[in-house]
């Protein structure tokens, strides 16, 4: 069990010790303490370019997505008991506790669906307020926000670079979200750059650091952050519009939002659930309590990657941009996608499908050369078998095993899962891999 104390004040913090460790959140660490980690120190400048104030339980919110990330990071699952479950309480000052309180279990339960941990939260009084907002005449640079009518997650991938697009060509104005991690905000630029349209960006990093010794590297609750990030930004647009309810799009094609274990060995650890249904249904169920009004929605839940390459409402500008975008999960170790996990694999599918061409360096250009790296080729060999069981093992089954979805739809899931394979299959055929 590991203890994180965290408050926004170093002066509130106790000295870190065996399994226990002191957080600042939104700031430095205190001056003469070597202790201490810190997370969110760019976050409140951030929130008050927005220009305007954002209601408490947002701000609560993210908090606790803050938290919650710090946890993430700061301990390392090799440490747990069983190589990989880890066991936290978090000691987390809030503005209104009293309205997060009774909802403590159902954010528990989210996060232990999301990343697999148990969760045990203590809210207190005394969290860090919504911050007053800079002015324009304060000379700051604020965030464009008239004129916008929802938000969008724009991390800088294929699926993001396609829901701005599509957005903007229904004639939407979006708000788009990004998380600004170095290497990340190139791509996103690049890509924002060559948008048509009316829209305007909001950045933002968690920007976390532990005081001493290695992180963990799995980030199993980065999509907490990025709905924490988009809900402030989305209750500033609604501040200034003055619409009831804003649409918060999570553009993320069906078949690895699913992300349904490719065999049965993946179930674990290589089987994430940034945004699988359940975890969305279940922070939409906490947003709806706590009367943040967001609409979380994927309009690309039912359709494959390639599905959405092919349907993509401007072919000729993501032909422009594809080459910007980003899919792979290991890019940042080499500052090259490696063309060969399974994000890369999906990404090279889906624009054969959908017949448009890139001119990315891939570490493996040609897949076929991966057979031979037995430490790098686990996805392809992966995928391989998916491929071949499709036509022998149950569906339902199958896409139940990466968690709950919803009955009324369950055929739409089982179709996006299949035809999502479909297209691997194809491009590992026209790769002479299978």
């Amino acid at each position: 069990m590991t203890q994180l104390i965290f408050h926004h004040n170093h002066q509130h913090l106790p000295p870190a010790g065996d399994g226990l460790l002191p957080v600042q959140l939104y700031g430095r660490s205190g001056k003469g303490r070597g202790d201490i980690s810190i997370i969110g120190n760019p976050v409140i400048d951030k929130v008050k370019r927005l220009g305007v104030q954002i209601p408490s339980q947002v701000m609560d919110f993210l908090t606790i997505a803050l938290a919650v990330t710090a946890s993430d990071t700061f301990v390392r699952r090799a440490d747990a008991e069983d190589g990989w479950t880890r066991r936290f309480t978090l000691q987390l000052p809030l503005h209104e506790p009293a309205r997060w309180l009774p909802l403590k279990k159902d954010l528990e339960r989210a996060l232990h669906f999301l990343s697999g941990d148990m969760w045990d939260f203590e809210f207190q009084e005394g969290g860090y307020p919504p911050p007053v907002p800079y002015r324009q005449r304060d000379r700051f640079q604020l965030v464009r926000l008239r004129g916008l009518d929802c938000v969008c997650l724009f991390s800088g991938g294929l699926d993001s670079a396609i829901g701005a697009i599509d957005l903007l060509a229904q004639g939407r104005a979006p708000l788009l979200v990004s998380h600004a991690y170095k290497g990340d905000r190139a791509h996103q630029d690049q890509i924002a750059k060559a948008l048509k349209g009316r829209y305007s960006r909001f950045e933002i990093n968690a920007d976390p650091h532990l005081y001493t010794g290695e992180t963990d590297i799995t980030m199993r609750t980065r999509s907490l952050n990025f709905l924490a990030f988009a809900a402030v930004g989305a209750c500033a647009v609604q501040a200034v519009s003055q619409q009831e309810m804003i649409d918060l799009y999570v553009p993320e094609n069906g078949f690895i939002s699913l992300n349904a274990p490719l065999t049965p060995r993946r179930i674990g650890s290589l089987s994430t659930r940034t945004t699988h249904p359940h975890f969305i249904e279940s922070i939409q169920e906490i947003f709806d309590a706590t009367d943040i009004h967001c609409r979380i929605v994927n309009p690309y839940q039912f359709k494959t990657k390639g599905q959405m390459a092919t349907d993509c409402q401007n072919r000729l500008l993501l032909a422009d941009i594809v080459n910007s975008t980003v899919s792979c999960s290991h890019w940042k170790r080499s500052n090259q996608q490696c063309g060969i996990c399974v994000p890369c694999v999906i990404r090279r599918a889906a624009l054969h499908a959908g017949a448009i061409t890139e001119d990315t360096e891939y570490t493996f250009d040609t897949v076929a050369d991966v057979l031979n790296e037995t430490d790098r080729r686990d996805d392809l060999l992966a995928l391989r078998i998916a491929v071949i069981q499709k036509a022998t093992r149950k569906l339902g089954p199958w896409i139940a095993d990466s968690g709950p979805l919803p009955v009324p739809a369950f055929q739409d899931f089982q179709k996006v899962f299949l035809d999502g394979l479909d297209e691997v299959e194809a491009f590992l055929n026209a790769e002479t891999v299978l």
